[in-house]
């Protein structure tokens, strides 16, 4: 009876091992281990911060080949002249466009080179060079990168 008893123990062990096992893998997948989650998660990500980023939130985006659409907004309430939009330091030679206080633009450039096949993932570091009616220059430095998939 009493190795009965160790025999029961031991595999009760078992089982909670395994489910803690199983437990661990799917939270290493949610983490960003395996690609397919964790592309997902990466672009989720950027597209909640960017939607929070001041002074100009990116709102929606599309990169298709080297053609590249962003809507802007503009979460302060002053007025700013958007000079410049650079994606991992290539300008994408946009027009100098003026905000008005929590205005939404849509802004298009071009890249220098493609960003991949339609359904690639592309991350782009972001950086907006803007004026204020007192400041020239100033520039937005994304923390996190602009993580998408090309259409």
């Amino acid at each position: 009876m009493n190795a009965f008893r160790r025999g029961q123990g031991s595999t009760e062990y078992l089982v909670l091992l395994a489910v803690a096992l199983i437990v661990a893998l799917v939270a290493i997948a949610l983490l960003g281990w395996f690609p397919g989650v964790s592309a997902d998660t990466r672009e989720a990500q950027s597209r909640a911060y960017w939607n929070g980023a001041q002074p100009f939130s990116i709102l929606e985006y599309r990169i298709n080949g080297t053609s590249v659409a962003l809507q802007l907004l503009n979460t302060r309430t002053e007025r700013l002249t958007l000079v410049n939009i650079s994606l991992t330091g290539d300008d994408i030679g946009v027009t100098q466009t003026v905000f008005k206080g929590g205005e939404i633009k849509q802004i298009t450039g071009t890249l220098a080179t493609s960003c991949g096949n339609a359904g690639d993932l592309f991350e782009y570091d972001v950086v907006f060079t803007y004026n204020t009616k007192h400041i020239n220059g100033i520039k937005q430095t994304g923390i996190k990168p602009l993580v998408g998939k090309c259409s």
